[in-house]
């Protein structure tokens, strides 16, 4: 099962909503916890089986265009979709998707959608800095999260990693119409 996951997420950048079909699987490896194989761990790997190798229909990153990304997170993981307008609308480049750990289950949903952004940062950092990123959002005050007064020490932390590296709008786009909200969902909510 190790061996498996760990192929699997190796590939897991081109499979939309990876970080919820492998939960059964991760869950059945945490410590303490009985290994009992059952068919939704079956279900699971098969769904990432045809998700490998069904073709992805993701497009190139153009270097000379701008880019949108779309985050969104729930209770237990964080998602987001980087896009490109390279004339037939906007298209994936590339999608994320991560399980909290920790003390990030514990974190406020402000903090966990603004979480899902920085991680989207850190993993296409090289397609983005430098270049004018559009971050859709269905959380309506982190258009505001340059201005708040009275931030937290972590948020003070990534908006400065943020400010520091690239150049980006943050704009409110309700959740039935954001593409990384199936990401971060568990099943019984997508």
């Amino acid at each position: 099962l190790q061996q498996f996951l760990g192929f699997a997420n190796y590939y897991n950048r081109f499979v939309p909503q990876y970080a919820k079909l492998a939960a059964p699987l991760t869950n059945l490896l945490k410590k303490n916890t009985p290994y009992k194989w059952e068919t939704k761990h079956q279900e699971a790997v098969e769904q990432l089986k045809q998700a490998l190798t069904s073709a992805p229909v993701l497009i190139l990153p153009d270097p000379e265009r701008d880019y949108v990304i779309e985050a969104d997170a729930s209770d237990q993981a964080v998602g987001a979709v980087l896009m490109q307008d390279q004339g037939n609308g906007l298209q994936p480049i590339a999608y994320l998707s991560k399980k909290l750990h920790g003390a990030e289950l514990n974190y406020p949903i402000h903090d966990k959608e603004a979480l899902a952004i920085v991680i989207a940062f850190k993993a296409w950092r090289c397609y983005l800095e430098g270049r004018r990123t559009t971050v859709y959002t269905d959380h309506c005050s982190l258009k505001y999260l340059k201005t708040q007064p009275n931030l937290s020490r972590r948020q003070v932390r990534w908006i400065d990693f943020l400010e520091t590296h690239f150049h980006y709008d943050i704009v409110y786009k309700p959740g039935h119409k954001n593409k990384a909200d199936a990401l971060s969902r568990p099943a019984h909510q997508s």
